[in-house]
């Protein structure tokens, strides 16, 4: 098996290889069945089950994915309102429509659809697999606090369906617990008193960025302003996590002992509750999931 820290990046594999097959399928129902433009953000659908009956916000969404400007939370639910998915419950919140409602069904049936007649294993491998992943779900649910479970709570309440094939638990389990793998980084970091913006960018510095611009070029997505990458670096280096390195930056000694410690923390959350499988049990575990990994491959 290696160690208990190489379970999860197999996991993930496994998780984004079921992922390449149904992502496309649910962006194509979303623009084909639901009338929904291409390339138009819906991501709020995997967090609306875990906050209603409460109306969804640009607030909740930050909840779940703290990286992303508030602004563009804001004007995607607003964009989907416009759509018809969703209506104003009050300034800046929504409730789902019928037609939201439809349409999140549509779009969560077709990526069930896709997996169905997918075996990557024999099904005696997919079912053991299931069980295996149910029983450390059931594990981060009993775990105690920190990190917070906000991301595992919201994730969970996405239920497929108790005559669902063995497959599609498989990655909603897998979905649950890269949740919890959220929610633990979350818990490591946030100590620090530091915005998500500013410790994105610190990551990406991390991860081998030099430049502001570099920073900016690799989160456009999230929305934010240059300025506010850029207030991101100044606060770096008076936290001394960054120091000027000719036309950018490189992380200090201090900054890779945060970082160190971040990740440290966060294996030491998230992994907690794995050991309620024992080692003959992991090392099956891994087995399974490395199996349905190369099978999708194939």
């Amino acid at each position: 098996m290696g160690t208990l820290t190489d379970l999860w990046p197999l996991a993930r594999e496994a998780y984004d290889a079921l992922g390449d097959v149904y992502g496309p399928v649910m962006a194509r129902t979303a623009t084909e069945q639901c009338g929904i433009p291409p390339g138009s953000y819906f991501g709020w659908m995997l967090v609306e089950p875990g906050v209603a009956p409460v109306p969804i916000s640009a607030e909740s969404l930050a909840l779940r994915g703290p990286y992303t400007a508030m602004s563009l939370n804001a004007e995607r639910l607003a964009e989907s309102a416009r759509l018809g998915l969703l209506t104003p419950a009050g300034p800046g919140e929504y409730y789902l429509t019928e037609a939201g409602l439809a349409a999140t069904q549509r779009i969560f049936g077709a990526a069930y659809a896709a997996m169905a007649p997918l075996h990557p294993l024999p099904e005696a491998g997919l079912q053991r697999l299931a069980s295996l992943l149910q029983r450390l779900v059931k594990a981060v649910q009993a775990a105690p606090e920190p990190p917070g479970k906000w991301s595992f709570r919201l994730s969970r309440r996405i239920d497929p369906g108790q005559y669902t094939p063995a497959l599609v638990w498989i990655d909603q389990y897998l979905s649950d617990l890269n949740a919890y793998r959220d929610d633990a980084h979350l818990a490591a970091w946030r100590p620090y008193n530091i915005s998500g913006a500013t410790w994105e960018a610190f990551t990406r510095l991390w991860r081998g960025a030099r430049t502001l611009d570099d920073v900016c070029e690799q989160l456009a997505f999230r929305g934010h302003a240059r300025t506010t990458y850029a207030a991101a670096l100044i606060d770096l280096v008076v936290r001394g996590w960054l120091e000027a390195d000719g036309d950018g930056y490189r992380v200090t000694a201090a900054g890779l002992a945060v970082r160190q410690e971040a990740e440290a923390a966060t294996d030491r959350y998230f992994y907690a509750p794995w050991r309620s499988l024992s080692d003959p049990e992991l090392d099956e575990l891994c087995a399974l999931l490395a199996g349905v990994r190369d099978g999708l491959a194939r």
